[in-house]
């Protein structure tokens, strides 16, 4: 008796063991971002022995025995990255291109997700004197995370596109950071030390400048004639009024407001600032508000023009051709014509535009600085249509108009030798085989347009010029 209970305790707790053994937890492997071509693969580890688990029919579900050692490996595809691991909601510590993440002793369902993202090249450019080397670093749980290789010219970097990134100039004790400049042209003061850019875009550019400790600046201002200028520096504390001539540390704000010399509160009516010899601009327009707050990057030299001391100054705006005639062009080709622009006198950049909006007419710049340059206008039609237009080229208040021709027009054929499925009569076409035609006025006016069949007649309006599309040939047809 006793020996039968034994085998019935034995054959239970093998029962039992059997059982622990088959029961699974569910794993969920995602990966999410660029939807690029990788390479999943997820192995169970139980009592030393390494198993593949093959996942369930949605690709990213794993049945994991209770208890085991689980390795999550994932391969992306050349060019990408796996940015950042997440169990669960948290990210996981130093996992910016882990490639295979472990979990130990897995009893309960269990989430991993892998943000996976395209390189992209970004430019971080830093003068090598007064800096101990700069960084690259990718955010990784709101800090300094991984850092990243410059490629082989020094100032490339290949970083996670729309990732988070910080730029670190190292800057030594004997120079401070002027200021970073930013592929745009926007200009940033230099604090802090080091830059942060989230949502980095594919050819982000950036350029750190400094400058050395006890360079100074020197902000000289001149007077016009019927108004004052004050100038304070808002670098320092209370904003201190400083004389023309001064010298303030590089990077510092400084303020420049005019006034009626009678009136200090007053308002005057101002044309344009100076800076550094040139019209001072927001955009395409000259500055006028009354004051003016602007960095001590370099020595500064500002004036300020009232409008009751402005001479408008006389702008020739001159173009090496009177007008551009493209003439013919077959529909689905593309032609260019260049032409040079020479000034005198212009101070203001030179804006162009069409005078109507023509999609198959299009041109390069859409401006040219103040000296000119060559534009390129292209026609390239897709439909038939005839274009007179001008071509406006504005520098302030000096505007010159450069006269545009072109004709849109499908290949036309003479008709030789070749047997035309149709013969003019009078005032009539008519078909000799059946076939699908357009017929348009001289003027490109469509007039009738269909099947035809052989014998059939078209009667034409009046004389002049017609023509008759078959296919993509296009016959001229003269009715007398």
């Amino acid at each position: 008796m006793k020996q039968y209970l034994l085998s019935l305790l034995l054959l239970i707790g093998l029962a039992l063991t059997c059982g622990a053994q088959e029961q699974k937890v569910s794993l969920r492997f995602l990966t999410d971002g660029d939807q690029v071509a990788h390479k999943k693969e997820v192995t169970a580890i139980v009592s030393g022995q390494r198993t593949v688990i093959t996942p369930q029919g949605d690709g990213s579900e794993y049945l994991i025995p209770v208890g085991a050692t689980v390795e999550m490996k994932l391969t992306v595809a050349e060019g990408y990255v796996d940015y950042l691991w997440f169990d669960g909601d948290k990210e996981i510590s130093r996992s910016y291109n882990l490639k295979l993440y472990e979990v130990q002793n897995l009893t309960a369902s269990k989430t991993v997700r892998v943000d996976c993202r395209k390189l992209v090249p970004v430019k971080f450019i830093c003068p090598k004197e007064g800096s101990k080397g700069k960084e690259v670093n990718i955010d990784e749980q709101n800090d300094y995370g991984t850092v990243i290789a410059p490629e082989a010219d020094g100032d490339t970097y290949m970083v996670p596109l729309q990732g988070s990134v910080y730029f670190d100039s190292g800057v030594d004790d004997d120079h401070f950071i002027l200021r970073w400049l930013l592929d745009g042209g926007a200009t940033f003061p230099g604090k802090p030390d080091i830059f942060f850019k989230q949502n980095v875009p594919e050819g982000f550019e950036l350029e750190v400048q400094f400058y050395k400790a006890g360079e100074k600046r020197t902000v000289t201002y001149t007077q016009p004639g019927t108004a004052i200028i004050r100038c304070k520096n808002r670098g320092q504390n209370d904003s201190p009024e400083i004389e023309s001539g001064s010298k303030v540390d590089p990077g510092d704000e400084i303020l420049f407001e005019i006034a009626p010399p009678d009136n200090l509160s007053g308002k005057v009516e101002l044309h344009h600032w100076v800076v550094n010899g040139k019209p001072y601009m927001r955009g395409d327009e000259y500055y006028t508000d009354n004051s003016l707050s602007i960095y001590a990057f370099t020595d500064l030299k500002v004036t300020a023009v009232p409008m009751a001391e402005y001479e408008a100054p006389e702008i020739h705006l001159n173009l090496s051709t009177e007008q551009i005639d493209f003439g013919s062009v077959a529909i689905g080709e593309t032609k260019s014509q260049s032409v040079t622009l020479t000034t005198e006198g212009a101070t203001m950049p030179v804006l162009l535009g069409l005078r109507d909006a023509v999609p198959s007419l299009s041109f390069t710049p859409e401006q040219l600085p103040s000296s000119g340059g060559e534009i390129t206008i292209t026609f390239a039609p897709t439909r038939r249509e005839t274009i007179s237009t001008e071509l406006l080229l504005k520098s302030g208040e000096t505007t010159v108009a450069l006269p545009i021709v072109a004709q849109a027009v499908t290949s036309i054929d003479a008709p030789t030798t070749e047997a035309l499925p149709y013969r003019i009569q009078q005032s009539e076409i008519v078909w000799l085989a059946d076939v699908v035609a357009t017929i348009y006025t001289a003027d490109g006016r469509q007039l009738s347009t269909g099947t035809y069949r052989a014998g059939s007649v078209l009667r034409l309006p009046e004389r002049g010029i017609y023509f008759v599309e078959l296919l993509d040939h296009r016959y001229k047809v003269i009715v007398r």
